[in-house]
């Protein structure tokens, strides 16, 4: 079975090293960036399987990395769809409009509020990287 590559970006180390420590333990290969820009340069240097990424952060936030690798990908800069899962301290859950808005904006395939449940991360990458 494939080791699936999947690209945690956060400005946070606690949550990063959390991530990976339990993407891990759940056998996945891990890479990490602690800014957008640190994150456009790993998905470069070879594509990950899948890209969970914080929007708030230093140099590029989410929103933008997020658009710019959706771009690579029309453009053929990047040979194949990279799903990715946003995490977010802004909770848009009861405002479907907004959240709408919010997931056609940065078109990210899906989005975690902080805080969050690892099983629910592990969950829903799980059900991303099936399709």
């Amino acid at each position: 079975m494939k080791q699936h590559k999947i690209l945690v970006v956060d400005d946070d180390p606690d949550i990063t090293e959390t991530v990976q420590f339990r993407l891990e333990k759940e056998g996945y290969q891990v890479i990490t960036a602690a800014d957008g820009e640190d994150a456009l340069g790993q998905v470069r240097q070879g594509y990950p399987d899948l890209i969970v990424l914080d929007v708030m952060m230093p140099k590029e936030n989410g929103y933008r990395v997020s658009k710019m690798i959706k771009v690579y990908e029309q453009e053929g800069k990047i040979s194949k769809k990279i799903p990715i899962i946003l995490l977010t301290a802004r909770n848009l859950k009861g405002d479907p409009d907004r959240e709408k808005m919010f997931m056609e904006f940065s078109q990210a395939n899906d989005v975690i509020y902080k805080p969050f449940e690892m099983d629910d991360l592990v969950h829903r990458i799980r059900g991303l990287l099936q399709n």
